[in-house]
């Protein structure tokens, strides 16, 4: 990630708030699943993502939230992972994967209002504590892209060559270091 790039993070009563500058994709869906899911271990059940000032989500950052959205929602009925400001090429792309139904979008900027007050004062940058291997990070990129598959039959002709050059690395990877 580079400077003008920051993911933002932090606890605003009840709700888990994330902001992303800059891009939202496979790079650094990781560190922000791993501040996610820890806060989800944790007992929080509701999570928003700011993407305000985010220039661009991919397949893997979706999968990653879709993931998320799918545990929150098996969990608590009164969970939600909401995504606000996303501006309307990144909402295009969660409703393209037909997953607005698990993520939602507050396109009219509605929502956690009292919450956006506090966010500028709040919100401290992330920190990866551990740089993801290669083998990690494929498989992490691989779950994502299976989880979107599993979402949405439409995905599989999207997704199929990824998956399955994802597997293909995998499997050399895990023979390499075997």
């Amino acid at each position: 990630m580079n400077t003008a790039e920051s993911i933002r993070v932090g606890c605003l009563g009840s709700v888990v708030w994330t902001r992303i500058e800059g891009a939202a994709n496979h790079e650094n869906a990781a560190c922000i699943k791993a501040f996610l899911v820890d806060r989800f271990d944790r007992g929080w059940r509701k999570f928003v993502v700011d993407l305000r000032d985010c220039r661009g989500i991919d397949s893997t950052f979706i999968g990653m939230l879709y993931r998320l959205a799918v545990k929150v929602a098996s969990s608590d009925p009164l969970g939600i992972v909401d995504v606000i400001n996303p501006g309307e090429r990144n909402a295009k792309s969660i409703q393209k994967l037909g997953l607005d139904d698990y993520i939602h979008l507050d396109l009219r900027g509605e929502r956690w209002q009292s919450e956006r007050a506090l966010v500028e004062e709040n919100l401290t940058k992330a920190s990866c504590e551990k740089p993801v291997n290669q083998i990690e990070h494929a498989e992490f990129v691989l779950q994502a892209h299976e989880a979107l598959i599993a979402a949405n039959e439409e995905n599989q002709n999207r997704f199929c060559d990824v998956v399955e050059y994802l597997r293909r690395e995998l499997a050399e990877a895990r023979e390499k270091n075997s």
